[in-house]
C-alpha cells in the first residue's frame, strides 16, 4: 500500500473527481464521455473502480487509461486482503468474482497496487475520510444515535491540518459537510463556493449512486467552485450484465433504484 500523502502539487485547472466506478461500464463510458464534451482534460479517480459490476476488467483498463490519479479503495484493498476487511454476502461474492476475473486477464496488480491518498497544495484526496482512508464513512445522517455532524465539525477544526478540502468517495453520496451543516446538491444548485473553507466533498458514485438517483455522479472543481454532474447511463444493460454473469441479484435492482 503506498501513500501519495507527501506530494504536494499545486492544483491546477478544472479537474473532473469521480469514486465508485464499481465495475459499471455503462456508466463509466457515459461519464467519460460526458467528462470529454466538457473539455476537462484531468480525472481523478477516488477508488473502488472494481466490485459489484460485471465488468471490472474493462473499467481497470479504462481508469487506467484516463484517469491521471487513481487511488485504492475498499474494495482494491480486500482483492488482496479479503480477511481484513468485513463485508456483506453481496459484497463478498463480488469480490472473489472479481478478483479471478482480474487474475484471469493478469491485471491484478494494476487494479490493487495504489497510493491512499493524495495531497496537492491545501487539498487532500482519498476514498474513505480524513480519519481512514480506505474504510471510514463520511455521513450526512446520524449513525445509531451517534451525531455525525458534531463529529465531522470537530474533524473539519482539529484534523484539517495543512488542508482545507477533503474529496471522498465510499458513501456514494453526493454532498459538502461544513462547519455549519450539510450541502445537498440538486439540478438547479449544483455548484458551490469552497475557497477559504473547511469541508468534505463526497463525489458521489458513478457505478452505483445510492441516493435514489441512478445517475452517475462526479464534480468539478477548479480551485474556487464544486461543480456536481449528474450522467444517465443505461442501467437496465448493466443491471442484465450482473444476473447473466451469475452476481447476487440485488446487485442489479439497486442499480435501478439509486440506492
Amino acid at each position: 500500500m503506498r501513500t501519495g500523502r507527501d506530494n504536494k502539487k499545486k492544483v491546477l485547472g478544472e479537474i473532473a473527481i469521480l469514486s465508485d466506478v464499481h465495475s459499471n461500464l455503462e456508466a463509466f463510458t457515459a461519464a467519460l464521455e460526458y467528462i470529454d464534451q466538457l473539455g476537462i482534460k484531468r480525472i481523478y479517480s477516488l477508488g473502488d473502480t472494481v466490485g459489484y459490476g460485471p465488468n471490472p476488467v474493462e473499467c481497470t483498463k479504462l481508469a487506467t487509461k484516463h484517469c491521471e490519479v487513481r487511488l485504492m479503495g475498499n474494495h482494491e484493498y480486500a482483492l488482496k486482503n479479503p480477511d481484513q476487511l468485513e463485508f456483506n454476502p453481496e459484497a463478498t461474492i463480488a469480490t472473489n468474482w472479481t478478483r479471478d476475473r482480474l487474475e484471469e486477464a493478469g491485471i491484478l496488480n494494476t487494479a490493487t497496487e495504489l497510493p491512499i491518498s493524495l495531497l496537492e497544495s491545501d487539498v487532500l484526496f482519498v476514498h474513505g475520510s480524513v480519519r481512514c482512508a480506505i474504510t471510514d464513512y463520511v455521513l450526512s445522517e446520524d449513525y445509531h444515535g451517534y451525531s455525525t455532524f458534531d463529529s465531522i465539525a470537530q474533524t473539519l477544526e482539529n484534523e484539517f491540518v495543512g488542508f482545507r478540502l477533503c474529496f471522498v468517495g465510499h458513501n456514494h453520496l453526493p454532498f459538502l459537510a461544513t462547519q455549519e451543516g450539510f450541502l445537498h446538491p440538486h439540478d438547479e444548485i449544483n455548484e458551490f463556493y469552497v475557497a477559504d473553507q473547511k469541508l468534505y466533498v463526497c463525489v458521489g458514485s458513478i457505478g452505483q449512486p445510492r441516493d435514489r438517483d441512478p445517475r452517475a455522479s462526479f464534480v468539478v472543481f477548479n480551485g474556487e467552485t464544486v461543480k456536481y454532474h449528474r450522467v444517465p447511463y443505461a442501467a437496465t444493460v448493466t443491471a442484465k450484465k450482473i444476473r447473466e454473469c451469475g452476481l447476487p441479484n440485488k446487485l442489479a435492482d439497486r442499480l435501478l433504484q439509486g440506492k
